[in-house]
């Protein structure tokens, strides 16, 4: 631990994703042509690089892995994209994976995550006088729900700076749940909502799902949704982002964690509207090429592509909120 405080703190997943793709359409309970790439992802590491590429702050990650090959990629990885290591190796132990499976058209028919490291190790290791520390001194403390509830909570009390929460995915989504307050910003989708206020996976973003967001405790999110428009809510405001003109997508693995990346690069100095903005051009960058970060992403005009997106359309939704009960 050297110099001023991280600007950025992020305490989650990063791990080895491996992405199949299949070179037609799916079979069922059998074998399916394509081809099987091997990347440096999860949640924490892709938001933290694409948040170092476009910002340039001083970002750094406390995670967990292994003694293996998978973990010395995830440092090689960290280290190429300027962001500081804290995290803690295990050497008798495996680094977590996630496996997905991707139809032609680029979307997630199937996918496997092993973690187990994050939910007993990296929890102990958040417990140290040197994880402890930075989590208290910095600027912005970034989490995400590959790590238990108790885990997570713990993490909200040790720091007075803001904490932005990442929902991860529909099964991981809950734990997030009981510290929603305490939370400056939640980046989530359409699914992991849905998860959140115990809907089915497939309901619509509206008025009154927002609504109980809000009864949920949850202030200020972000919620993506495909390829269709990014829904902000803002306490007693909210609007959609539209996504501009429909991409053919290569692999939508990433887009999710360009979005969070890019806006928190500019949040909160930017509006959050204008760094949502930024955060939609990022996330359409990142769709165009496999694997979960654009190595090139720093090089693309973000911000004229975001000042070229459709008006953002507001949401009625003050009604809904206050007739809402928990």
């Amino acid at each position: 631990m050297t110099g001023a405080a991280l600007a950025i703190l992020g305490v989650g997943g990063a791990h080895v994703d491996r992405i199949g793709h299949l070179s037609g359409p799916a079979h069922g309970g059998a074998s399916n042509p394509g081809t099987m790439t091997e990347w440096v992802g999860g949640c924490m590491a892709n938001t933290l690089r694409v948040s170092r590429a476009v910002g340039g702050a001083r970002i750094g990650l406390i995670s967990a892995r292994g003694g293996d090959t998978g973990g010395r990629l995830v440092a090689e990885a960290l280290s190429e994209a300027g962001i500081e290591d804290f995290g803690a190796v295990f050497l008798d132990r495996a680094t977590p994976s996630y496996t997905a499976i991707m139809d032609s058209d680029g979307e997630v028919l199937a996918a496997l995550a092993d973690m187990d490291l994050y939910e007993t190790e990296l929890a102990r290791h958040l417990r140290r006088a040197e994880p402890r520390a930075l989590i208290a001194e910095t600027g912005l403390l970034v989490v995400d729900a590959n790590l238990p509830t108790a885990a997570i909570g713990a993490l909200c009390a040790a720091t007075d700076a803001p904490v932005v929460a990442l929902a991860v995915s529909p099964a991981k989504a809950p734990r997030i749940a009981p510290h929603a307050a305490r939370f400056a910003l939640t980046f989530m989708n359409r699914r992991e909502m849905n998860a959140l206020i115990g809907a089915p996976l497939d309901r619509p973003v509206s008025p009154d799902t927002l609504a109980q967001l809000s009864a949920l405790g949850f202030g200020r999110a972000v919620i993506s949704n495909g390829n269709g428009a990014v829904t902000v809510f803002d306490d007693d405001t909210a609007w959609q982002q539209p996504v501009g003109a429909a991409a053919s997508p290569v692999d939508v693995t990433g887009a999710g964690d360009a979005l969070a990346g890019a806006t928190l690069a500019h949040w909160p100095n930017w509006a959050l509207s204008d760094a949502v903005r930024l955060g939609v051009a990022a996330a359409a960058a990142t769709i165009g090429v496999t694997g979960p970060v654009r190595a090139d992403i720093a090089a693309f005009d973000l911000k004229g592509r975001a000042d070229a997106l459709p008006a953002a359309e507001p949401i009625a939704l003050n009604t809904a909120i206050s007739s809402e009960t928990p």
